[in-house]
């Protein structure tokens, strides 16, 4: 569970670097570069440990604070790019069957990935901004 007993403050420093630094650092870059096409979009894979809402089991602390870390990002994106014309949105992919849950999730890689891409064609700089689910759409809670 990757509680107060097995605390790894490397593992947490990695889980933000990667999870919340980098999806920063390749946006700046895009943009430093002028590689970024007229309406671009940016979405940032977040989860659900990312709100803080909704945190009702503890534990996971690397992980979920920098996935609310991602989200803070995130929303400041979307406030500083919207004059570019340019939409970030945070998207919550699911409980996924992957080697990340041990198979345990509840729905299939294909399902995610459909709704991740509904999610991403449906962001624009009037509904950016926003933590959403992807399968159902539903806005969640910080």
């Amino acid at each position: 569970r990757h509680g107060l007993d097995d605390l790894d403050v490397a593992m947490v420093s990695e889980q933000f670097t990667v999870n919340a630094l980098a999806p920063l650092i390749l946006t700046n870059a895009l943009l430093q570069s002028n590689l970024y096409a007229p309406n671009a979009k940016v979405a940032i894979i977040s989860s659900l440990r990312g709100s803080i809402a909704r945190n009702s089991s503890g534990g996971m602390y690397g992980y979920s604070m920098s996935k609310a870390a991602a989200n803070a990002a995130g929303k400041s994106l979307a406030i500083d790019l919207a004059p570019k014309g340019i939409a970030v949105g945070m998207i919550h992919p699911g409980y996924v069957q992957t080697d990340m849950t041990e198979g345990k999730g509840d729905i299939s890689t294909e399902v995610s990935a459909r709704g991740i891409i509904q999610r991403i064609q449906e962001l624009s700089t009037a509904n950016a901004g926003r933590f959403v689910d992807a399968v159902s759409g539903d806005e969640i809670p910080w």
